[in-house]
């Protein structure tokens, strides 16, 4: 299953990546370099929201890819 979409944040080290499939759910990947940590799942926006809030993540600091 590839994902919809794809953000790093500005200091990449987070990827989300989000799914449809058949709900909304995002995977989170925490990355060091090479290597990256297995995926905290996330179901549904109001879940991604409080992840971004807890980690000071708003979303201007999201990029694209």
């Amino acid at each position: 299953m590839d994902p919809a979409a794809v953000w790093r944040d500005g200091n990449h080290k987070w990827r989300i990546e989000a799914y449809r499939a058949p709900d909304l759910r995002f995977a989170i990947y925490a990355t060091n370099g090479t290597a990256e940590s297995a995926p905290l799942w996330l179901f549904g926006m109001s879940a991604l929201a409080r992840w971004l809030m807890t980690h000071n993540i708003g979303l201007d600091d999201l990029e694209k890819g």
